[in-house]
C-alpha cells in the first residue's frame, strides 16, 4: 500500500466537518446504489418507449454493474494516488453527467453506454469515499462513520 498524498491525511477535517463530509460521502453511495436497483423498476416504461428488445434490457441493468465491478479495485487505486476527495467528486460529476443521459437517451444503444458511463461513475465514488472516511475518522467515530456510511447501502 501507498501512503496517502500530503493533501489526503484528513488533518484538514476536524470536528463537525468530518461528520459534513460524512454525509456527503454517504449521499454519493446512496446515490449508486439506488440507481443499481431502482432500473429495474424503470425497464418495462423503457422497453415499450425504447422499444427495447429483452436483451436491450437485461444490457441496461448489465452494462452498469459490469462496468462498475469491474473498476472498484483500480479507481481505488487511482484515488490513493491521485487524490481521494478529487476522484470521489470527479465520480460524482460522472455519474449526474451519465444520469443526464441516461434521461435523455432515445435508443438502446445510447441508453446502454449512458449507463456503462454511470458505472465508471459509481467505480470511482465508492472505493474514494472508504477511503476517505478512513483518512479522516479515528479510533469509535470511525467505527461510527463507517456504520453510518454502511448504512447507506
Amino acid at each position: 500500500m501507498s501512503t496517502p498524498p500530503a493533501h489526503e491525511t484528513g488533518s484538514a477535517l476536524t470536528g463537525s466537518k468530518r461528520w459534513f463530509a460524512l454525509l456527503f460521502l454517504a449521499l454519493g453511495v446512496a446515490m449508486i446504489i439506488l440507481d443499481a436497483t431502482v432500473v429495474n423498476v424503470a425497464i418495462p416504461t423503457m422497453v415499450r418507449d425504447l422499444g427495447l428488445t429483452t436483451a436491450d434490457a437485461e444490457w441496461v441493468t448489465a452494462a452498469y454493474s459490469l462496468t462498475f465491478a469491474s473498476l472498484l479495485i483500480l479507481s481505488g487505486r487511482i484515488a490513493d494516488r491521485s487524490g481521494r476527495r478529487l476522484i470521489f467528486v470527479l465520480g460524482i460529476v460522472v455519474f449526474v453527467v451519465a444520469s443526464v443521459l441516461v434521461a435523455l437517451s432515445d435508443s438502446s444503444s445510447t441508453l446502454i453506454a449512458a449507463r456503462a458511463l454511470q458505472g465508471i461513475g459509481g467505480a470511482m465514488i465508492l472505493p474514494a469515499s472508504l477511503s476517505v472516511i478512513n483518512a479522516v475518522f479515528v479510533g469509535k467515530s470511525r467505527a461510527v462513520a463507517f456504520a453510518v456510511w454502511g448504512g447507506t447501502i
